[in-house]
C-alpha cells in the first residue's frame, strides 16, 4: 500500500481497540493519504455485528482528522448469533461457563477461551473447570501457562489473540464498566467519558477474539454496554 522508497512507511491502527490510557501522536500527516479497511476475515458477520452494537453511542476518531462510525464494516464469514446468558450469582454463572465449554466438545480445548473482568475471577474459572475435569491454562503477561487446555484470562490479556469459540463471563454492571468509573461523572466529565469509552473498547476487543462462536454471560444486572444486544435483566 506504500510505494517501496527510501522513506516509505506503512501504519495501521484501530481506535476502537484503544484500551490503554497512553495515546501517542506520531506527527505524520496522513490526511488524504489513508484507506479504510472494512472487510473482516477474523470473525463472523453475526459476531462482528454484535461487537459493533456494543460501541453504540460512542465517537471514535479515524486517525485521519475525522470520525469513524463503523458504517460499512462487514465480514466474509457467517455463523450463529452470539449467545446471551444470565445467572443469579457468580457461582451459578461459573456453572454456565462449564456447561458451555462442555457443549463445544468437538472443538480443541486450546481453541476455546474464557475471558473475565478480573484476575481473581480468572483464577476461579480455572479452578471450576479443573474441578469438572477440564484442563485450563491461565494467560499471564508472558502468555498462556501451557499450550493445552482452555485459555482463561482477563480482557486485557486477549488483545491480539484469536480463538474459535469464546466466552466472556462476568459482564455485569459494576464490573463492566467497573463501578469506580462513575465516580468521575460529577468531578471530571471528560475523564468519565474517556474511561467509559475505554471500557467499551475493552469489551469490543474481547468479543472480536471469537471466530465462530461467542457466548456472553453475567450475573445480577447486565452491563449497560449489553443493552444494544437486548440484555435488559435476568
Amino acid at each position: 500500500m506504500a510505494p517501496r522508497e527510501a522513506d516509505d512507511i506503512f501504519l495501521v491502527g484501530d481506535t476502537h481497540q484503544r484500551i490503554y490510557d497512553n495515546q501517542v501522536t506520531l506527527g505524520v500527516n496522513i490526511r488524504g493519504r489513508s484507506a479504510k479497511l472494512t472487510l473482516s476475515y477474523r470473525t463472523t458477520r453475526e459476531i462482528l455485528g454484535a461487537a459493533i452494537r456494543i460501541l453504540e453511542g460512542t465517537d471514535f476518531d479515524d486517525l485521519d482528522g475525522g470520525a469513524d462510525d463503523l458504517a460499512g464494516y462487514r465480514s466474509v464469514l457467517h455463523g450463529g448469533r452470539p449467545r446471551l446468558r444470565s445467572a443469579d450469582s457468580w457461582d451459578k454463572e461459573l456453572d454456565l461457563v462449564v456447561e458451555q465449554v462442555q457443549a463445544w466438545h468437538d472443538v480443541p480445548r486450546e481453541s476455546v477461551a474464557v475471558c473475565v473482568p478480573t484476575i481473581d475471577m480468572a483464577d476461579e474459572v480455572v479452578t471450576r473447570l479443573a474441578r469438572r475435569g477440564i484442563m485450563a491454562a491461565k494467560i499471564t503477561g508472558d502468555g498462556a501457562r501451557g499450550v493445552e487446555g482452555v485459555h482463561v484470562g482477563t480482557m486485557y490479556r486477549f488483545k491480539g489473540l484469536e480463538y474459535r469459540c469464546m466466552i466472556i463471563a462476568g459482564v455485569s454492571e459494576g464490573l463492566v464498566p467497573r463501578s469506580a468509573v462513575d465516580t468521575w461523572e460529577r468531578t471530571d466529565r471528560l475523564r468519565h467519558r474517556r474511561e467509559l469509552q475505554r471500557a467499551r473498547s475493552l469489551l469490543f476487543v474481547a468479543a472480536t477474539r471469537a471466530r465462530d462462536a461467542l457466548t456472553i454471560s453475567w450475573n445480577g444486572e447486565p452491563s449497560r454496554f449489553l443493552r444494544p444486544l437486548g440484555a435488559g435483566g435476568r
